[in-house]
């Protein structure tokens, strides 16, 4: 109980899976700081305001404990702080992934896969038999449990969501939802679509404009990204928008996703 939890996230799911990870082991610890980039920001801000802190001039601790995330395009924030950590003998560095796809990238630094000397003691990973191309991180890798899953389903069952913005409340449990995603940059056409042909496919055979239509872009998808297609489907009832996720898939009828 005299542990420091020291947590490092940029991206959305970065910030989702170590919001996981506080909520069933922050017991384990005397106190927990959050220290957030990018889209992580607005992530923790929701969850647990009083725990982030905003000052980059921090020390490590040997007996810290060090929980990051990774990141899609790049995990330079993330494998940055693991390797400060390292190099000030932290005897705990957990990293958690998401999503196994692409996920030597997400152990780069710079552009460069984060060297053997800098790998953490810990990474998560919930697909069994999992292996990675980067041989000395196989014997770091960790089978778990999705506790991410598993959080959205103890937390949500006993704190439902209230509706926050006017178009949920106009039409709870009656729209559809549609959650893009930077596909192209991430994967160009390795699979043979875009998240602008999804986008465009799903409109074209929505019938009528009685069918109300919530767009959720990724944090990191710029905002007038689609907004030549939402212009050609103008006839419909369609709003894009930035809104608490929890709370737009949970009053959801219909959710499409990438």
């Amino acid at each position: 109980m005299n542990k420091r939890l020291l947590v490092f996230a940029h991206d959305a799911n970065s910030a989702n899976i170590t919001i996981a990870y506080i909520y069933f082991y922050k017991a384990l610890y005397n106190e927990v700081i959050l220290y957030p980039s990018g889209p992580a920001i607005n992530l923790y801000n929701q969850k647990y305001p009083q725990l982030i802190s905003y000052d980059n001039n921090f020390n490590f601790n040997s007996n810290d404990t060090i929980v990051t995330g990774t990141s899609g395009i790049n995990s330079s924030y993330e494998m940055s702080i693991i390797q400060k950590a390292i190099q000030n003998k932290v005897k705990k560095t957990i990293v958690l992934v998401d999503n196994n796809v692409n996920f030597e990238t997400r152990f780069e630094l710079n552009n460069k896969i984060l060297p053997i000397d800098y790998k953490p003691n810990e990474i998560w990973v919930d697909a069994d038999n999992f292996h990675s191309d980067i041989k000395y991180l196989n014997d770091v890798i960790f089978l778990k449990d999705n506790f991410y899953i598993k959080y959205l389903k103890e937390y949500f069952q006993d704190n439902p969501p209230i509706p926050s913005h006017d178009f949920i409340k106009k039409y709870k449990y009656k729209y559809i939802t549609i959650l893009t995603e930077y596909l192209y940059e991430l994967y160009h056409l390795k699979f043979g679509f875009t998240e602008y042909e999804m986008l465009e496919y799903i409109l074209k055979n929505i019938p009528n404009n009685n069918i109300p239509i919530f767009i959720k872009l990724h944090p990191t998808e710029h905002k007038n990204k689609f907004n030549i297609i939402i212009r050609k489907y103008s006839n419909l009832n369609i709003v894009l928008a930035d809104c608490n996720i929890h709370d737009l898939i949970y009053h959801s009828k219909i959710i499409f996703g990438i």
